[in-house]
């Protein structure tokens, strides 16, 4: 040092200083903000080591905010025509339900909470009055949709549900010009999230209540690794329990089922409601029963299937599920995809 000069000195200080904050940067990134994953991940934390004062409705998990206690929620439709794919936003849904609508192809409606941080949603596709019943289930929703059937958009008109319509909102929306409409359609949370600043007002969203969270029942289940569905001849949705991961993996006619980002499409739960289904036109839109007092049911996690029936008595109350010696089943923890099925659909089950 007493050989350098004072230009040489200023210039070594300069790079210890510019070391140590990279440094410190580094350490910040990776030991101290936890509050940086939460936010990457949405508002569900699932970091066992971690207790928690507030539970989320829509899955049950750990979230360290009273409003994620209770949150504003989030219904997008999503395509589900081979023609959609690879599908966006499917991995960091809450809940998802696939029923069929016209042709043997089901569609899905993804739940979110509105302070989700998910970066893309879709194809969007057209409401259908049965999702709406079930959108119910979670208090004043945002219902995202591009059209939709004489009947669906009859229905929001008449509920005065809070709805997006992409036809009115553009802007809340996108359109990617790699795609073929109508499979090139998207949003996002932070198109949502401006809706309810632009919309939502004085709107009162209310209080919901998810399902009630837990085990299975410890009798009457039995062990699973699989399920297959067959919607129709072109339409065979298959989930295989990974005993790895925990988790339910999604194949399409034999194939594992990708997203956007080349990921595996997975669930925690799966549930099968088995329910009364009609066409109603020659371009073979479907009416689906939303309402049971005890159609079968199948509620799969960890591995294990409890059978069981689902209840349902008014539009907006929540389906429920009990075995047939009547008590509820709890649903465990997690991400959950609802599979409604017709009654003489196969499905086949197996170990």
């Amino acid at each position: 040092m007493k050989n350098m000069s004072q230009r040489d000195k200023k210039l070594l200080i300069l790079a210890v200083a510019l070391f140590l904050a990279a440094l410190f940067l580094v350490l910040y990134i990776l030991f101290w903000n936890d509050e940086g994953s939460a936010k990457e991940n949405g508002p569900v934390i699932t970091s066992p080591e971690e207790t928690f004062k507030y539970f989320s409705p829509l899955t049950g998990l750990g979230v360290r905010e009273a409003k994620d206690a209770s949150p504003r929620t989030v219904a997008v439709m999503i395509d589900n025509s081979p023609e959609a794919y690879p599908l966006s936003g499917l991995n960091e849904a809450a809940v998802v339900y696939e029923a069929p609508v016209e042709g043997v192809i089901p569609r899905l409606m993804a739940i979110y909470a509105e302070s989700s941080t998910v970066e893309k949603v879709g194809p969007v596709r057209s409401a259908r009055p049965y999702y709406l019943d079930w959108a119910a289930e979670y208090g004043n929703v945002l219902y995202m949709h591009c059209g939709g059937s004489a009947d669906g958009l009859a229905e929001i008109k008449a509920q005065k549900i809070f709805d997006a319509n992409e036809f009115f909102r553009g802007p809340y929306f996108w359109r990617e010009s790699a795609r073929v409409a109508p499979h090139n359609l998207f949003t996002n949370a932070s198109r949502w999230q401006k809706y309810f600043i632009d919309y939502g007002g004085t709107r009162e969203f209310g209080d919901w209540s998810g399902w009630q969270f837990g085990d299975l029942p410890a009798t009457g289940t039995a062990k699973i690794s699989f399920v297959k569905i067959k919607y129709g001849e072109r339409f065979l949705v298959e989930w295989r329990y990974s005993t790895t991961s925990s988790w339910w993996e999604r194949y399409l006619g034999g194939e594992i089922f990708l997203d956007d980002k080349n990921n595996p499409v997975v669930a925690d739960n799966i549930i099968i409601e088995y329910a009364d289904v009609s066409v109603i036109d020659a371009i073979g839109r479907r009416s689906i029963a939303t309402l049971s007092g005890g159609d079968d049911a199948r509620i799969m996690a960890h591995g294990q299937m409890a059978r069981g029936v689902w209840k349902k008595d008014k539009t907006d109350s929540r389906t429920e599920f009990y075995t047939e010696a009547g008590e509820k089943i709890l649903l465990p923890p997690g991400r959950t995809w609802v599979m409604i099925v017709p009654q003489k659909t196969s499905v086949e089950f197996g170990s």
